[in-house]
């Protein structure tokens, strides 16, 4: 059983780190490609309004990068966070599964659901959280570039 227990908290070790490796190839290939994006326009146009709209987009994407990154931080915060909470429920289901008594394994169970319970819990709050900094965000960029541009006035 002991054997059984070590290959299932392997598994789910091996599992967590994969899933972080993918996670950090994704941010290397979203940086990559802002890089090329970035080259591309930074290239110089022949016409100078096209230049000065490039430079424009240029500085606006300047402006959102950091917040895009400071919101994807958080994204995988929370999923890191998340891949060791399942790995420890993993672990206590494999545990409660494994004890022989019936009132130890049924209190084992409970603390299990317990725990899964406080999990979903803790994760809807986050994802909540997540979701109002990312509108914040996106709302006070939006201000504050139409302020910028004199399209909507400071009143608005």
């Amino acid at each position: 059983m002991k054997d059984r227990e070590n290959t299932m908290s392997d598994m789910a070790d091996t599992a967590l780190k994969n899933y972080e490796q993918a996670v950090r190839t994704t941010l290397k290939f979203q940086e990559e490609a802002a890089r090329c994006w970035s080259s591309l326009l930074n290239q110089g146009a022949v016409v100078q309004d096209w230049q000065k709209r490039v430079n424009h987009l240029n500085g606006m994407a300047n402006k959102l990068v950091p917040i895009a990154q400071q919101r994807m931080e958080e994204v995988i915060g929370l999923m890191e966070k998340n891949s060791r909470t399942s790995a420890e429920l993993m672990k206590k289901a494999v545990d409660a599964l494994q004890t022989p008594g019936v009132s130890e394994s049924q209190a084992k169970w409970m603390d299990f659901w317990t725990s899964s319970m406080g999990a979903v819990r803790s994760n809807t709050e986050a994802v909540a959280q997540l979701g109002a900094k990312a509108m914040d965000s996106w709302v006070e960029f939006v201000r504050k570039n139409t302020e910028l541009n004199g399209a909507v006035p400071k009143s608005a």
